[in-house]
């Protein structure tokens, strides 16, 4: 956009045995209500004002949880979502893995474990599942793989990778994409297993194997990603295009990320925030400022969002 170059110019502990307090969780009686209208309405004031701000107790909890569970029109899964995100902020891990387990349902609190790089306690949990008889699925595995390869422990995430069709779980084009992410080196080959099982790769997997490259310092093989991505109908986002850019310009290659830039403007790819700080940065390398400012392309101006 012209605005954009104008804007260039002016800027120049959970416990070992998994619950805490079980004879709190399982109790099999429920608070009796006067009024259904009036009840929903409190079980609605907890969850929107308690539990959204924090100030939750498990007492409290267990009453709601207790409560919500025998209604007779039982709240969305939402709803209990709400519940288990605050006693998990609030580190009542063991005794949510109970209230889940009594749910049959432990997608949440296998993600919030792994957001926290809990990954002993979401192991933990994920073996109670086993154990319990409630299969994970392709959601909870890619979830754990994620988590650990966010804490470095790539082969954890490799194993569990590998266990997933004995558990009856096939991987999806997400599972490889974690693996992607979490180391290079084997990234390729499975890239190229991915037609053989029948699954497609999505921008998101050329845009992780186009980072994984560039870090390595092979460009031309990066960028010939790109181009093959293209031919088979991707179209690459800002982030693609981003992450190739940092790479020619940390490789002093400025007439490339020139390029890149007006295949950007061609496809309609909206330049963000990045973008504009790469963009400095080539202006910053190049002694004629003005000759190399006059060669970027325009980008349309994107409208801000009316709330």
């Amino acid at each position: 956009m012209r605005a954009f170059k104008a804007n260039l110019l002016s800027r120049a502990s959970i416990p070992r045995n998994g619950v805490s307090s079980p004879s709190k969780l399982f109790t099999t009686s429920h608070p009796e209500s006067k009024s259904k209208d009036s009840d929903r309405a409190r079980v609605r004031e907890f969850l929107h004002g308690k539990c959204k701000s924090g100030k939750i107790n498990l007492h409290k909890a267990s009453y709601f949880f207790d409560y919500m569970i025998h209604v007779q029109l039982t709240p969305p899964v939402s709803s209990f979502n709400i519940l288990f995100t605050a006693l998990v902020k609030n580190k009542h891990y063991g005794d949510v893995i109970s209230l889940h387990i009594r749910m049959n349902s432990v997608g949440l609190l296998v993600d919030e474990l792994c957001k926290c790089g809990k990954m002993d306690e979401a192991n933990m949990l994920y073996k109670l599942m086993i154990h319990r008889g409630i299969q994970p699925d392709t959601y909870t595995y890619n979830i754990l793989m994620d988590g650990y390869c966010l804490v470095g422990r790539i082969h954890d995430a490799e194993k569990l990778f590998v266990s997933m069709p004995s558990m009856r779980c096939m991987p999806n084009v997400v599972s490889y994409n974690v693996l992607f992410n979490g180391r290079i080196e084997i990234a390729w080959e499975l890239f190229h297993r991915l037609p053989h099982k029948g699954l497609v790769p999505n921008v998101v997997t050329y845009s992780i194997l186009i980072n994984g490259i560039c870090k390595e310092g092979e460009l031309e093989k990066a960028n010939s990603l790109l181009l093959d991505m293209e031919e088979n109908g991707y179209i690459p986002n800002d982030i693609t295009f981003n992450t190739l850019m940092r790479g020619f310009i940390q490789n002093n290659d400025m007439p490339k990320v020139v390029e890149l830039l007006h295949k950007m403007s061609k496809r309609n790819v909206i330049p963000d925030a990045t973008t504009f700080f790469i963009v400095i940065d080539l202006l910053g390398m190049e002694e004629n400022y003005r000759e190399c400012l006059n060669s970027l392309p325009s980008f349309p101006i994107q409208e801000p969002t009316k709330s």
